[in-house]
């Protein structure tokens, strides 16, 4: 009899920074109950899953695929031992007919059933994050501009939005490869209201024990604040067509640094989404809700996709005095930064 092999294909902005981490500092626990990870790591992913694929770092799948390069991660689905198999990535949301065809063929080829799981949230609160995250992409459009943009589905951005973001074409996309009959889909509720819902649901999906497994204690992926957010698009208007190459130029001048303590987080406003986008939001939320129920099994409820009357709130008015100091705490940080790379021993 075929063994499952699960397959969490996102989507982003929808708790699977937190969630991959649990998995990821669980493994020996996951095996005891039944369940092996072939790829244990973002790292892993990337190299053996989405680089065969063709996939790029901020620009998704742009290059043609190169399917000898998955035979790496075929072996090692065929060697992981467990009744049932787990892989979690959340760019795999983005990927086209062809790319998913030609991954349902590898765990065909090794003995494997594939299950899709698509992880969905309230877009009300995806919107505002996914504006953030597309600022580590090198994203300069402002965020008024951003939201006008995702609503009319025009430009590049929206695009890509829309491709992690719209939950009924993702679904229907990876259906007609795997049959809809193997997509679940889970509703992420707000963490304010239930923090580990999302590990619940996760594991009546899967079949495994959540309360034995060791999850993170606090935020995994914080957000910034409106006015820090604002710094960083700033950085990447006045950074033009410099540092073009994004994995080896970008990326450790600039998205690392600010990522990982330079620019503030939470200092500032949060970021909401503003009331004159909630009729539009709200419609698109409640086609989506509709669709998923009718189509495809739902694990949590449903309704939470629906943006509540709440869920919007006016956007802060940015201050030039408090970007101004918020770029400068931010060089401030950025230089303590390379003073403690400065005395660490060289090799």
């Amino acid at each position: 009899m075929a063994r499952t092999c699960f397959v969490h294909i996102g989507a982003s902005k929808t708790g699977t920074s937190a969630l991959q981490r649990g998995l990821f500092d669980s493994v020996t626990e996951l095996a005891r109950q039944g369940i092996g990870l072939p790829l244990v790591g973002r790292k892993p992913h990337v190299e053996q899953l989405l680089r065969p694929l063709g996939w790029r770092t901020a620009r998704g799948f742009v290059d043609e695929p190169e399917l000898s390069g998955l035979r790496p991660v075929g072996k090692k689905l065929r060697r992981t031992s467990g009744e049932r198999l787990l892989l979690s990535c959340e760019d795999m949301c983005e990927a086209d007919a062809g790319r998913i065809r030609a991954w349902a063929d590898v765990l065909g080829d090794h003995g494997l059933e594939p299950r899709v799981i698509v992880s969905v949230r309230n877009l009300a609160s995806v919107i505002p994050s996914e504006w953030q995250q597309y600022l580590k992409h090198r994203l300069p459009v402002a965020y008024p501009e951003f939201l006008e943009q995702v609503r009319d589905r025009e430009g590049r951005w929206a695009r890509h939005f829309w491709l992690r973001q719209d939950a009924i074409e993702t679904s229907r996309r990876w259906g007609e490869v795997v049959g809809l009959e193997n997509v679940d889909v889970v509703v992420t509720p707000p963490r304010s209201r239930d923090p580990h819902a999302l590990y619940r649901l996760f594991g009546q999906v899967i079949g495994f024990d959540p309360e034995r497994l060791s999850w993170p204690a606090r935020d995994v992926n914080a957000s910034w604040g409106y006015v820090e957010a604002e710094v960083y698009r700033r950085v990447n208007v006045a950074l033009g067509d410099r540092l073009p190459h994004y994995e080896r130029a970008y990326q450790p001048a600039v998205r690392w640094p600010l990522v990982r303590g330079a620019l503030p987080r939470s200092a500032s406003a949060r970021i909401p989404l503003p009331p004159e986008h909630l009729p539009w939001v709200t419609e698109v939320a409640e086609a989506q809700a509709a669709w998923l129920h009718d189509n495809v099994r739902v694990h949590g409820d449903v309704q939470d996709l629906l943006p509540g009357p709440d869920a919007a709130t006016p956007l802060p008015e940015l201050s030039e005095a408090e970007v101004a100091a918020a770029a400068v705490e931010t060089l401030t940080n950025f230089a303590v930064q390379v003073h403690r790379e400065l005395r660490r021993p060289q090799d």
